[in-house]
Formats: C-alpha cells, sequence, structure tokens
C-alpha cells in the first residue's frame, strides 16, 4: 500500500471553498472586506514517489535531490534532512511533508537544474523519465477525488464528479454513490488512503462541459490542467474563478458587478457571480462562447484597490505577479 503523506486542516480549507464565498453586495463596494485568512496550503502529489537515492541523495523518477533540503509540513512547520535516515523519520512522522521550500538543487541527466516552483519539478520529473510518468504513480484516485471533495486544499477551478464510479480497493469493487461514500472506501483515513483504483469510464463536469476519462493518464492530464498557465483558459474563467478566497491574499479580489459578457457576440448582463455560473453551464459551448467586455473591475481584498482591466493579458499578468 502507498503512504500518502498529506495532513494539511481540513477545517480550515472547507472554511474557504471557493465556490461558496462571494461577495454579498455585488453593487457596493465596501470599505471593510470580512475578515478571514484567504491563503491556502498545496500538497505537493509527487512526494509519494520520493524515495531514498543514497545516503545523501533522494529522488522523484529520474530526479535527484542532494541532502540538506527542506520540507514543509502539514502544520506550517518546516523540517530539514540532512541524511537518508533523517528523511526516514521525516516520512514517518505525524506531521507530514505536504511540499519542498522552494528553490531547492536537483541533478537532472547529470545537469544541475535548480527547482523553483512545482511546476519545475513536475516539467523534469515527466520529461526526464525513461517511461511517461502516469496517475499510477501519483494516486489517481487521490488526484481525481481529492481536488473534486477539496480535501486539504482548495480547488479553484472546481468540478464535480458523476456517479456511480467503481474502486478497486484490496481486490473487492466498491460503488461510490456520492461524494460522501470515497473516504469510507479508502479506509476513511486521508492521510493513510488504501490502494485503490479507479473503474472506466468516468466522467466530471467542470466548466459546463462533460470530460470523460477513459484511463489514469487521462485523469493525470486532468490533474495537471488545474495548474496550467494563465494563458490556457479563457479569460472569463481567470477572471471569474480567481475571485475570493482560493488564491493567496495578496492576490484576492472580489469582482464589481454588474458588468457585460458577450456569449457568442450576444451582449449579456451578468448582476452577480451566480448569473454568471447559471450561463456558463447552459450549454458546452459556452466554455468558449462567452468572452469578457472590457473593462472590467475588481476591488483588491488585502487593500480595497480597484482594479481595472483592459484585456485579457491584463487579468494573466495580474494573476501571474501578484503574489
Amino acid at each position: 500500500m502507498k503512504i500518502l503523506n498529506k495532513i494539511i486542516l481540513p477545517a480550515l480549507m472547507m472554511a474557504l471553498l471557493f465556490a461558496s464565498c462571494r461577495k454579498d453586495d455585488v453593487d457596493e463596494i465596501t470599505s471593510a472586506p470580512p475578515s478571514y485568512s484567504v491563503d491556502t496550503i498545496g500538497v505537493n502529489p509527487m512526494l509519494n514517489r520520493l524515495k531514498s537515492s543514497s545516503t545523501d541523495t533522494i529522488q522523484i523518477s529520474c530526479v535527484k535531490i542532494p541532502l540538506p533540503v527542506t520540507f514543509r509540513q502539514a502544520s506550517g512547520s518546516s523540517i530539514t534532512v540532512n541524511n537518508q535516515q533523517e528523511f526516514d523519520a521525516a516520512q514517518l512522522n505525524p506531521d507530514s511533508l505536504v511540499d519542498f521550500i522552494y528553490p531547492f538543487n536537483s541533478i537532472v541527466n547529470g545537469s544541475n537544474f535548480s527547482i523553483t516552483v512545482i511546476d519545475d519539478l513536475a516539467l523534469a520529473v515527466v520529461t526526464c523519465s525513461s517511461r511517461p510518468t502516469t496517475c499510477a504513480d501519483l494516486d489517481a484516485h487521490v488526484l481525481l477525488f481529492y481536488n473534486a471533495l477539496n480535501l486539504y486544499s482548495v480547488n479553484k477551478y472546481v468540478y464535480t464528479i458523476n456517479y456511480p464510479v467503481t474502486v478497486i480497493v484490496d481486490g473487492v469493487s466498491i460503488v461510490l454513490n456520492n461524494d460522501d461514500d470515497y473516504l469510507s472506501a479508502i479506509g476513511g483515513d486521508p492521510s493513510r488512503p488504501k490502494d485503490a483504483q479507479l473503474v472506466y469510464p468516468i466522467t466530471v463536469n467542470q466548466f459546463g462541459r462533460t470530460i470523460t476519462l477513459n484511463n489514469d493518464d487521462d485523469v493525470c492530464q486532468f490533474y495537471f490542467t488545474l495548474f496550467e498557465p494563465c494563458v490556457n483558459k479563457p479569460p472569463h474563467i481567470q477572471f471569474f474563478f480567481n475571485e475570493g478566497p482560493g488564491t493567496p491574499g495578496n492576490c484576492t479580489y472580489f469582482i464589481n458587478y454588474p458588468l457585460t459578457v458577450n456569449m457568442n457576440g450576444n451582449p449579456m448582463n451578468i448582476v452577480d457571480r451566480d448569473a454568471y455560473l447559471n450561463l456558463l453551464n447552459s450549454s458546452p459551448n459556452a466554455y468558449n462562447g462567452i468572452s469578457l467586455v472590457y473593462p472590467v473591475s475588481a476591488q483588491r481584498f488585502n487593500n480595497n484597490q480597484n482594479l481595472v482591466f483592459t484585456s485579457a493579458s491584463d487579468i494573466c499578468q495580474y494573476l501571474d505577479t501578484c503574489q
């Protein structure tokens, strides 16, 4: 059975679910936004593949990481491991490892390579490996369900799983009929899930579209779309789905309504977030058919600054640099 080192702070995370948090009064900017935390704690699923390579090196696939290296823990603390024994002890520590502290050095195909963000590590693992990275390496059921159910993280690009779904746990087929069935099926402890395999096909709904997943690799590819560059998604997705909790505190904003979008060339008045979501879910073509009518504006959470976006590049520039 694979050991999953993921213990974060579920109560905090669930309190920040993006889907349930928006401005109560969309027509009026308030001078004193609600006082709640908007920081998120990410979990690096690749830690599940991390193992000792030698007394002074650990590795993921073909990416070697010389020791010492520092990890972030579930509690928010950090721990530095200097040798194999300390690494083994850190993996067994109840205060689980959730990610690296960046940047850190690695060796990829004999060359030194600086890992500055999680995307660097994912790219290095995928491109240097002698075989493709698959979701079997990363626990496909964890990637699919933990992000859908917002376990230990806040998934800003929300999606829903279409039930029933069958999982095979310890050789036994278990039918899941709703979200609540998942944790009990994998043993009840999200930090120590049982080894499980998904039975395909599985469909998910996201942005008004139905997406079919036929194997673990499909799950992996879908999972990484949750972290792809800003320009890979339409501006309306980035503008509306990055609103509110679910982004770092310095980035958080609340949209100023009403505003106008075009739906296949027809102007539509958007009076609140629900109106946008109803439009987005009205047709599978809405994902590509909706376009923002600029300028659009929002109120920045941390200092009440009025943000005005006049183009798609303005939105991406803000999201890419505000951290």
